[in-house]
C-alpha cells in the first residue's frame, strides 16, 4: 500500500482543462451537423433533426441537463449501429487539436505511466473513455447513462466520491492529491485535494481559493509545460519513498 510518502496522483478535469474547449457543445454540433461517412442521408438526416428538436426542448426548459444529455446519447446509439466507433474516433481526432500545449509534457509523463493519474469528467463516457485512452490515460471516470432512465453527470459531489472510491480501490487514499480544473463544480474535490492546478478565470480562482480554504494554488492556463512540471515537482512531499524520489526526478529532468 502507498502512503502518503509516495509521489502524488493526478486527477485530471477533461473540459477547459486539458481541452481549451467544452466538449460537450462540440458534441451536440457533431450530431447535428458532422460528417458521418456511410451512414446514408436518410438516417443523417433524422439524427440532426432529433439532435435540434432536444436542443430546443432544453432551451425551452423542457428537458434537463441530464436529460439532454440521456437523449442526445440514445438517438446517437439508434442512428449509428456498428458504424458507431469509427465515428466517435472522427469526433475524438476533432478534440485531440483541442488540447492545451503546456499540458503536453505531462500528458507524456501520464502515458509513459512515469505519473500515477485518473481523467474525471462530466463528459460522457461514449467518447471520453476513449479519448482518455488516446491521450494516455489508463483510468478515466466518465459520466455513464442508464439504457432506460437519465443518470446524473459525474460532476460536483458525485465525482468527488468516484475519485475517492476509486483511490481507495487502488490503495492510493494516503498520497498527496493534485487536482487540475477551471470549475467551480470540482469545489467538493478541490477540498479534498493537497493542490489544485487552475485553469479557469483569476476572478474564479480567487473565489475558488478561498471557498477550498486548504489546498495550495497554481495558476497553470498562463505557465509553459516545462515550467508547470517543475512547480509540481516542488510541491511538498514527504522523504522516505522511493516514488517521492523518483517524482522528483521525473519532474527536475
Amino acid at each position: 500500500m502507498q502512503t502518503a510518502d509516495a509521489a502524488p496522483v493526478l486527477v485530471f478535469d477533461l473540459d477547459e482543462t486539458i481541452l481549451r474547449v467544452n466538449s460537450f457543445p462540440l458534441w451536440v454540433r457533431f450530431l447535428i451537423a458532422g460528417r458521418l461517412p456511410g451512414l446514408g442521408w436518410r438516417r443523417r438526416a433524422l439524427l440532426s433533426l432529433h439532435a435540434q428538436r432536444l436542443l430546443l426542448w432544453r432551451k425551452l426548459g423542457r428537458l434537463s441537463h441530464d436529460a439532454l444529455r440521456w437523449r442526445l446519447l440514445l438517438a446517437w446509439q439508434s442512428a449509428t449501429g456498428h458504424r458507431r466507433e469509427r465515428f466517435v474516433a472522427r469526433f475524438q481526432a476533432r478534440l485531440l487539436r483541442e488540447v492545451r500545449g503546456n499540458l503536453r509534457p505531462l500528458l507524456a509523463m501520464v502515458a509513459a505511466e512515469q505519473i500515477d493519474a485518473v481523467l474525471a469528467t462530466a463528459a460522457g463516457a461514449e467518447y471520453a473513455e476513449g479519448l482518455g485512452r488516446r491521450l494516455g490515460f489508463r483510468y478515466v471516470l466518465a459520466s455513464r447513462h442508464d439504457a432506460h432512465a437519465a443518470t446524473p453527470a459525474n460532476s460536483g459531489s458525485r465525482k468527488r466520491d468516484r475519485v475517492l472510491a476509486f483511490l481507495r480501490e487502488h490503495d492510493w487514499s494516503g498520497r498527496k492529491l493534485v487536482l487540475f480544473t477551471d470549475h467551480l463544480d470540482d469545489l467538493s474535490l478541490m477540498q479534498e485535494s493537497d493542490a489544485v492546478c487552475w485553469f479557469g478565470s483569476d476572478a474564479t480562482m480567487a473565489t475558488a481559493e478561498a471557498l477550498a480554504a486548504g489546498p495550495r494554488f497554481i495558476h497553470g492556463r498562463g505557465l509553459d509545460g516545462d515550467t508547470l512540471v517543475a512547480l509540481l515537482g516542488a510541491l511538498p512531499v514527504p522523504a522516505g519513498d522511493q516514488s517521492a524520489g523518483a517524482w522528483r526526478a521525473m519532474t527536475a529532468a
